[in-house]
């Protein structure tokens, strides 16, 4: 909360009495998660989330009351830079709950690491920047720019582009830039007219230039190549699983937990997702408020940026039971273009958490 001193007295005021009762007030439209401590102690909870959108996603939880669940747990939580700074303190057994990207996840899963996927708390962020309206065809002959050689954005759009009918290379070619600073910072001059970018940048980017546009929403394109792979789920849903479409997008970002916390501790987990889900409410509620608050807490972009952004920002809550057919399915694309990116296989039935709703 030391963070939120940065903003005007007035203003802080305004703020944080408007995010306190929508707090309040959403949390009496739910059920609160029964919780119970060791031998009647505070158990702490240790949280680890990543800079940038995800951690947005998470900033009413880490901008909450530290005791939640009845007072039985507390948080603690830390907001990394990098994936691997997160990943080496969930390795050394500092974090027991963690959200990374879910092919990360597998990566980790597959390394025999002590984890289970909890949930998907968001769906992709990824766009085709372009300065007029295109479709897949109207790459032919043209070069697209991108970022992370081999990485998950880079894999994504060469399984989306293929799936299309193109050959990545052939067809258009595909150029690198150092970082998505640098290739948002392109656009924003004028160099570039073409890239693939994720939220904020797309944001960043399209305020800043009237001539760019997002051309190519891929969370929409993923449904429209890859949805058909997932079975249905009996009820007459469009390749839907326990009534939810699949029309939201990729499941891109996962919430895990260490294996013993979970066991030990299911009562905290259910009362963390509780939060979550609650803040998520917030966000649609009263998305200036609870921007102003996410920015404020220094999580790499400004209130007004995160409220632009939050329709592209896909943030969701799928529980695992619920999410592991689309998990496996994204996962399988990804491994047909590069195996090493999850880890050399799709996991097992038990790195899916169930219980977890």
């Amino acid at each position: 909360m030391d963070n939120l001193t940065q903003i005007p007295g007035s203003n802080r005021g305004v703020i944080l009495g408007v995010f306190i009762v929508l707090i309040v007030v959403l949390a009496g439209c739910s059920e609160a998660a029964p919780t119970t401590g060791t031998n009647g102690e505070s158990v702490p909870v240790r949280l680890g989330t990543l800079r940038g959108p995800t951690a947005v996603a998470f900033a009413p939880v880490l901008a909450g009351p530290g005791e939640f669940g009845s007072e039985s747990y507390h948080l603690q939580s830390d907001v990394f830079s990098t994936p691997d700074l997160l990943v080496s303190q969930i390795l050394s057994g500092n974090i027991d709950v963690a959200t990374v990207p879910t092919n990360l996840a597998s990566v980790l899963y597959n390394r025999e690491a002590e984890l289970q996927l909890a949930g998907i708390v968001g769906t992709g962020v990824l766009y085709l920047i372009a300065d007029a309206p295109l479709d897949w065809d109207d790459l032919r002959g043209r070069t697209v720019y991108t970022i992370a050689r081999g990485a998950t954005p880079d894999i994504l759009f060469r399984a989306l582009a293929t799936a299309a009918g193109l050959v990545p290379g052939v067809d258009f070619q595909l150029e690198y830039a150092a970082d998505q600073v640098e290739l948002a910072q392109s656009l924003i001059a004028g160099r570039r007219t073409l890239a693939v970018l994720p939220e904020p940048f797309v944001t960043r980017v399209t305020a800043a230039s009237s001539e760019l546009q997002p051309a190519l929403n891929l969370q929409r394109e993923w449904t429209r190549f890859f949805g058909s792979e997932l079975s249905d789920d009996g009820l007459g849903n469009e390749a839907g699983l326990s009534g939810r479409a699949s029309a939201r997008g990729y499941p891109m970002t996962a919430l895990v937990v260490t294996k013993s916390f979970a066991n030990e501790h299911p009562a905290g987990l259910a009362a963390l997702i509780d939060r979550y889900k609650k803040g998520l409410a917030a966000y649609a509620a009263e998305p200036e408020a609870t921007s102003a608050v996410a920015a404020a807490m220094e999580l790499g972009l400004d209130a007004e940026t995160i409220q632009a952004a939050l329709p592209r920002l896909n943030m969701t809550w799928i529980p695992a039971a619920e999410a592991r057919s689309e998990v496996e399915v994204f996962l399988g694309v990804l491994a047909r273009e590069n195996p090493a990116s999850i880890g050399g296989r799709v996991p097992e039935a038990e790195f899916f958490l169930y219980g977890s709703e």
